[in-house]
């Protein structure tokens, strides 16, 4: 049986003013209140692997598979 990757979501373009305003404010303060969490003794692995995520399709995007470059 062939393993298949997950399926991903279309890409979507995003403005220049979204993709900065995400860069810039959202992923810190999910950053930091990922920290406050792990600091009160949560498990937060999959929330840091999240914002990794996000964080490398606003750098990079996509590639055209939908799957995120290596």
């Amino acid at each position: 049986m062939t393993r298949r990757r997950p399926s991903r979501a279309a890409r979507t373009e995003l403005r220049k003013e979204t993709r900065e305003w995400l860069t810039e404010k959202t992923i810190p303060n999910v950053r930091a209140i990922a920290k406050d969490l792990e600091n009160a003794g949560e498990d937060v692995r999959d929330l840091v692997a999240a914002i990794d995520e996000l964080e490398a399709i606003l750098k990079d995007g996509p590639r055209k598979d939908g799957f995120l470059r290596p």
